[in-house]
């Protein structure tokens, strides 16, 4: 029985063998066919694995979305710092021209920087050329104040305590604090605030050395000898004393560039004085 069971088989397996021809079945419609047989919905089967794929592949692209977003967003910072002494031009992206003194720093966002405003922050002194831009106004930051200018030439001097803001060209917009009234500042203008008083007060004094650092000239039209001494002590960064006793001096004179003690030399000599840098102990 069983001979004749293998004989069947042979004789079928060889019938298959002669008569198929690769690629005259259908895979697909011989499954459709034993599918309608059998009662198999093999469509859901698939429509599941679809959904499955397509949550997949949203949830990649969310992934994607989110990585790509906060990449975006992530702040990209460029730091520029100054030694004491060191004086250092910095250009920003827009062409705006910084100038800084000794001990000062400088940061913004370069993914930002002039997307909507052109913003940066600040420590110690600085002098700033805007270009300008009506529809990108430009803000300096310090620890205490904010600067808003749509193009102008100014200078930020930010001291603990205290920030002072001369305006050369233009206007500005300076504000301060929680307290203190924004104030409007024009050409020729300055102002300051302090975080003890919390208010902003105009001065009304000029003082034609507040560039020195970046002009390299100090000029005095009858000046008290005290405030000449905070200028000179301001711009060499010593502590300079009077021997003499000399109640009501005053000076008159310009300095171009000059070493200190080529300029006490000219002051002593003109007031009948004697300054001199105080020596460390």
């Amino acid at each position: 029985m069983n001979n004749e069971q293998d004989d069947r088989f042979e004789k079928r397996l060889r019938f298959v063998a002669r008569c198929y021809k690769e690629g005259s079945l259908d895979e697909d419609k011989a499954w459709e066919r034993f599918a309608a047989r059998q009662g198999i919905r093999r469509p859901v089967v698939f429509r599941r694995y679809w959904m499955a794929a397509a949550a997949s592949v949203m949830l990649l692209l969310i992934g994607v979305g989110t990585f790509y977003l906060k990449e975006r967003n992530n702040p990209e910072w460029v730091s520029v710092v100054t030694a004491s002494g060191q004086l250092k031009d910095v250009y920003m992206p827009d062409s705006t021209l910084v100038s800084m003194a000794g001990n000062s720093t400088l940061r913004y966002d370069v993914k930002k920087y002039g997307k909507e405003r052109r913003v940066v922050e600040m420590t110690g002194k600085a002098f700033f050329q805007v270009k300008r831009n009506e529809a990108r106004p430009f803000s300096v930051y310090t620890a205490m104040t904010e600067v808003t200018v749509l193009g102008t030439s100014f200078q930020i001097n930010e001291q603990p305590g205290m920030t002072e803001v001369d305006v050369v060209t233009g206007k500005v917009r300076f504000a301060g604090g929680k307290m203190a009234e924004p104030v409007i500042l024009t050409a020729g203008m300055s102002a300051s605030y302090s975080s003890e008083k919390e208010e902003i007060d105009i001065l009304k004094e000029e003082n034609p050395n507040n560039l020195s650092w970046k002009t390299k000239q100090l000029r005095f039209n009858d000046t008290p000898l005290e405030k000449v001494i905070r200028d000179l002590n301001e711009y060499y960064r010593v502590e300079i004393v009077n021997k003499v006793d000399s109640p009501g001096s005053r000076l008159t004179a310009t300095f171009n560039d000059l070493p200190l003690d080529e300029v006490l030399m000219v002051i002593n000599q003109t007031l009948d004085i004697r300054l001199v840098p105080r020596e460390d102990k």
